[in-house]
């Protein structure tokens, strides 16, 4: 499949390792106010903490071909900084990448619905998308998507203080809701970045996730209901890994995700599709209801 890009092949988006801290005006990313904690994370000022989680991974050309995606670890190590404790530095190791975002190589902006934030390399040479933790609810997790255009390759991520199997309820139901986020390619229109709402209903007894998403939106081609997604996911082993489509039906692939928390007490994950419609990879992230 090849596509034209955007300019900087950009905004892989959907999410995660909160880069604020590193710039950015009053109201926007780092501006007064922005704070990203982990609350149950180990992120002490002035240190660096390592999360690590599962992501997809794939190759890409100048062309805008992507290749199939692949599972692979990814490693996100976090720097807080000493004064005023928001995050100053993300770095993202997977199996072929290691890069890191800051205050001195990247520009910062919002997506349309406040919940993603772009880091974009000054030199073109990738982008870092992140669910702000705090405007998405997030206590033990995050997600995210990313492209190293120099390198390659592209992905998206999930991490956070994952449950321990033992932990996971067996025997209950429960809805968890959030967001997801992520870059589209369309033939023939380049990449847009895709929001959306995301919702889980879970059935611990019969070991079953309903997944789905809604209000789905593009960033610059506004509202695309034909890509929300919708799929049944099977638990096993304290993670979760099913297939889901666009409403379209354009794109099919599959989702995976973990339970974080110290009960489950949220749940994110990454996901991939393609099809005659294109391709789209991302992530999600979504928190227990009452």
């Amino acid at each position: 499949m090849n596509y034209s890009t955007t300019s900087n092949l950009v905004i892989w988006i959907a999410a995660s390792l909160a880069l604020a801290g590193c710039g950015g005006s009053a109201g926007g990313p780092g501006g007064p106010g922005a704070t990203t904690s982990f609350t149950k994370f180990p992120l002490d000022k002035g240190k660096t903490a390592t999360l690590k989680g599962t992501g997809r991974e794939a190759t890409v050309s100048e062309g805008s071909a992507v290749s199939a995606f692949a599972s692979s670890p990814v490693e996100a190590e976090l720097t807080k900084d000493p004064n005023s404790g928001d995050i100053s530095s993300a770095t993202l190791k997977t199996a072929s990448t290691t890069k890191t975002w800051d205050h001195n190589n990247s520009e910062l902006s919002y997506s349309q619905n406040g919940k993603l934030v772009i880091a974009d390399a000054k030199d073109d040479s990738g982008s870092v998308g992140y669910a702000d933790p705090e405007k998405n609810g997030f206590t033990y997790q995050t997600y995210g998507g990313w492209v190293d255009q120099k390198g390659g390759h592209a992905g998206a991520f999930s991490v956070g203080s994952e449950t321990a199997k033992a932990d996971i309820p067996t025997s209950s139901t429960a809805t968890f809701k959030g967001t997801a986020g992520g870059i589209v390619g369309r033939p023939g229109a380049g990449y847009d970045v895709m929001s959306a709402d995301a919702a889980l209903d879970v059935d611990f007894g019969a070991n079953t996730a309903q997944f789905s998403t809604s209000n789905t939106t593009l960033e610059a081609g506004g509202a695309a209901a034909n890509l929300d997604m919708s799929g049944k996911l099977d638990i096993a082993s304290g993670g979760l890994s099913g297939n889901i489509v666009t409403a379209d039906q354009s794109m099919s692939g599959t989702a995976d995700g973990h339970f974080y928390g110290s009960e489950g007490q949220e749940v994110g994950g990454t996901f991939d599709l393609k099809g005659s419609g294109g391709a789209l990879v991302g992530g999600y992230g979504a928190v227990k209801q009452p």
